[in-house]
């Protein structure tokens, strides 16, 4: 049974990329579409007993659109770091939207319809998985987690929240790490594969998951807008020293109320999450771009290599030393 949304027809990634399908059946996982022009970046996708991994990280033409079609009845779980996402089924009477740096949790019911990628990039990682496949993997923890929202069940999809919730720093990691796997063949797919059910896991039962609320964090939408412009800002200037002064003239908050605002909605401090960040761009500089280890810490602000380390070790749980030499 094939799990999850999958193109309908032939997909279009962009003004002038169009993707294939590759038809081998004794590859585990599987860059399902191979992009003819490689500087747009893959997709690729991974099947597991009960469950379906899709990885995205494109570069897109601001705006990318195809056909998609689930079969089955699932759930996703879908995790947005970069680029904005939204289907609208073929009828127009249901969509569903995930913005840049949310996941959400949704139901799939049998549906056709339009998925539209929005932005510059679009990286993301979207888990489906079947009732059974969750039940095996959570035991008894199952029934607390989904019981409100296993209740229900119709002709169109449902999300647990309304507006999705930021991703918490600690699914972040694990996003990236299986984003940024440094193996290939078997070890790839093994490795994927248990990353990815830490990641449910986590995102079910961990400490910093929200599986079991179901409003949203208590804040007025004018307030939302103005952490979202905060993190915006924070995104383009890695490199600049940041102060919470700064930051809260963004916001026009006070900075008591810039620093518990922004901690409601992404369940951090303001400085973990721009420590994070710097991090996951080092990473990314690193691994892509070739920069040396100097280089990277300092397009992320350290003018000190060894404070970029210790910095590095702490949020990552490992040295930036062991990224030279991976393979991509």
């Amino acid at each position: 049974m094939r799990i999850g949304l999958f193109p309908y027809k032939k997909h279009r990634v962009g003004n002038s990329i169009t993707s294939r399908t590759l038809g081998s059946k004794n590859v585990a996982i599987a860059e399902i579409h191979e992009l003819e022009e490689k500087d747009q970046g893959r997709q690729q996708e991974l099947k597991m007993g009960g469950a379906t991994v899709q990885l995205r990280n494109l570069t897109l033409d601001n705006l990318a659109a195809g056909e998609y079609e689930n079969a089955h009845f699932c759930y996703g779980i879908h995790f947005l770091l970069e680029g904005d996402c939204k289907f609208t089924s073929a009828e127009g009477q249901a969509t569903v939207g995930i913005k840049s740096g949310y996941y959400n949790l949704v139901q799939w019911p049998n549906i056709l319809g339009t998925v539209n990628f929005k932005g510059t990039e679009c990286v993301s990682v979207e888990v489906f998985f079947t009732r059974d496949f969750i039940k095996d993997l959570l035991g008894s923890e199952h029934d607390s987690v989904f019981r409100h929202f296993l209740e229900s069940s119709g002709k169109h999809p449902q999300c647990l929240w309304n507006n999705g919730q930021p991703i918490p720093g600690k699914l972040r990691i694990l996003l990236l790490e299986i984003l940024n796997c440094p193996y290939r063949g078997n070890a790839r797919v093994s490795y994927i594969e248990s990353q990815t059910r830490c990641l449910l896991i986590e995102a079910f039962l961990g400490r910093e998951n929200c599986m079991g609320k179901i409003g949203e964090p208590q804040l007025p939408s004018l307030d939302y807008e103005a952490i979202e412009r905060v993190v915006s800002y924070i995104k383009m200037n890695l490199k600049k020293k940041l102060t919470i002064k700064e930051l809260s003239e963004i916001a026009g908050f006070n900075t008591t109320k810039l620093k518990s605002s922004f901690k409601k909605v992404h369940q951090t401090t303001i400085f973990k999450y721009i420590t994070q960040l710097r991090m996951e761009k080092a990473r990314m500089l690193v691994l892509q771009e070739n920069l040396t280890i100097a280089q990277a810490s300092y397009e992320v602000g350290y003018s000190n290599p060894q404070h970029f380390t210790v910095a590095f070790k702490k949020t990552m749980g490992y040295l930036p030393s062991s990224l030279l030499g991976a393979p991509l």
